[in-house]
């Protein structure tokens, strides 16, 4: 959970030289011009941002209202289905009401138009719609779009009801509350694919930094790279002392903790976030202080024992921040549900791809010595060994010539990877291109060994050179595929795949589960870091 102490509207970027630059060629105002100029830019953008998304929700509440008036007029339509449908309605359940109603025209509700669209714009905005950013926060949007115009329309209904104008249709007032809904949702959902599309281009992104380098601010660059959605580019982290120094797999390391004040001037920072164990405590309130003289937004996040990031709750009474941590998420009716879709998956594509299966086989029977599928034992859930199967991608002698080869290897962590290895097979370069070599594992899904999404299963030699912390991945049943293939797969180093799988494995739901599996078809397709 964040607490967000960000002061956006502080640009006192004139006091920037006092903390000097050390490293530097002393081009102290070019760089900071630079970065007012950016931090301008920024502050206009958002406020353009704001401005555009006010103007799209009035003209979307419009085009609801319009909608809403079709659709009330369609139930008044003579010996219509749906003019007869209101009437039952009001013989069964309005008290034998039989009165013939008829629709006003739509310039008489002109004034109600009016009103519901301001009214509605008001209360979203004292309801912090637009403080919210448009990528990451679908759902928060949702929850206030669907309390605010359910609150618009109390307030509506009890006007009416008070003051009793001429102009006025109980049913249109219901159909404008759902339509409304409907529509400012769906808009506010193809708005944030849009602005996502952006952010995948480099369009519009936050430079951010991480202050940490311990098991926290491993957390935050896990949950930040894994949605890449939200607009956020991490530039490098800052060193906190807390192990050895060095480079997080792409991450670069910019300097200490104590650099903080440099790296945000040289590398044109947007925002920190401060990602301290609980024992550096008087550092992250240094780095708050200098975020806040230096002008830049940033984040701080509380040292909770290293707990899942996802499980932390937050809530305040009287002004008091209350914390608390939800129960792990993967309950048994999602366990249930999960296990349906492996099984019916796994059973759907052995079945209707079996002449494809066979064929694949018959090649690699015929092109090199050796059986059709290889077994190799690897480490399920809580660390449970199981044979694991693949179609046969490399020469028989592949193990014992892996020694050999071990000083070429362009694998960054526990396991062995080259991009020409010598030991796979004509064949198996093509099935390893296109993943075709992992079907048979489909049978270890149907065998409950796997699940069709989860963290890869790694060979007992792996395990023993695992960290304590890494060991978090046996906490589900291994995958076929998971957040570290759609992400990259041997593009990413072994520490970013873990914590890919740990992401998954702690904000498990069924809604990343079909996320991932549906990005595993452009990710296979596109053959993005398959070798």
């Amino acid at each position: 959970m964040n607490i967000d102490t960000s002061r956006t509207g502080n640009t006192r970027t004139q006091n920037a030289p006092q903390y000097g630059l050390s490293g530097t060629t002393g081009a102290t105002g070019p760089i900071t011009q630079t970065i007012s100029k950016r931090r301008s830019h920024r502050k206009q953008w958002r406020i353009f941002e704001c401005v555009a998304m006010l103007i799209l929700d009035a003209w979307l509440i419009h085009v609801s209202f319009q909608l809403a008036y079709s659709l009330r007029q369609a139930f008044g339509e003579p010996d219509s289905f749906l003019s007869h449908l209101l009437v039952n309605v009001r013989m069964n359940l309005l008290n034998n009401d039989t009165a013939t109603y008829v629709l006003q025209k739509p310039d008489r509700f002109l004034g109600l138009e009016i009103g519901i669209i301001l009214g509605l714009l008001i209360i979203f905005i004292f309801r912090g719609l637009y403080r919210l950013r448009l990528t990451g926060t679908w759902f928060r949007q949702a929850q206030i779009i669907l309390g605010s115009t359910t609150l618009g329309l109390a307030f509506l209904i009890t006007y009416y009801f008070t003051f009793q104008p001429p102009a006025t249709s109980r049913l249109l007032f219901v159909f404008t509350w759902l339509v409304t809904i409907l529509v400012l949702i769906l808009g506010r959902l193809l708005v944030s694919a849009g602005m996502s599309i952006l952010y995948r281009m480099g369009l519009g992104e936050t430079r951010l930094l991480v202050v940490g380098s311990g098991r926290l601010g491993k957390m935050v660059m896990q949950h930040i790279t894994a949605s890449p959605n939200l607009g956020y580019s991490i530039v490098g982290f800052l060193h906190d002392m807390s192990e050895e120094p060095g480079d997080f797999g792409r991450f670069k390391m910019l300097g200490t903790i104590d650099d903080i004040a440099m790296v945000i001037r040289s590398m044109q920072i947007d925002e920190v976030i401060i990602a301290l164990p609980s024992n550096l405590h008087q550092q992250a309130v240094r780095s708050v202080k200098l975020c806040e003289r230096l002008g830049t937004s940033f984040k701080l996040i509380p040292d909770l024992y290293e707990l899942s990031l996802s499980r932390i709750d937050m809530e305040a009474i009287e002004g008091i921040p209350l914390i608390g941590i939800r129960q792990a998420s993967l309950n048994t009716t999602q366990r249930i549900i999960t296990r349906l879709i492996d099984i019916l998956g796994s059973a759907s594509v052995l079945l209707l791809g079996s002449p494809l299966w066979l064929g694949i086989a018959l090649l690699v029977k015929l092109t090199s010595t050796g059986p059709v599928i290889f077994q190799q034992t690897r480490i399920g859930m809580n660390e449970k060994p199981f044979k694991m199967y693949k179609f046969r991608s490399m020469y028989q002698d592949a193990e014992q010539r892996k020694a050999a080869l071990q000083a070429r290897n362009e694998a960054q962590g526990h396991f062995f990877k080259m991009k020409d290895d010598p030991r796979i097979t004509p064949i198996g370069k093509f099935l390893r291109k296109t993943s075709l070599d992992e079907i048979p594992q489909l049978l270890n899904v149907l065998k409950g060994d796997m699940s069709l999404v989860g963290a890869r299963p790694p060979v007992p030699a792996e395990v023993a050179q695992y960290e304590e912390w890494q060991k978090g991945r046996f906490a589900m049943k291994g995958g076929l595929t998971g957040l570290w293939q759609v992400r990259g797969r041997s593009n990413l180093s072994f520490d970013e795949g873990v914590l890919m799988d740990l992401y998954y494995i702690e904000n498990f739901s069924l809604r990343l589960y079909f996320q991932i599996l549906l990005s595993t078809i452009p990710a296979v397709l596109l053959r993005r870091g398959a070798y």
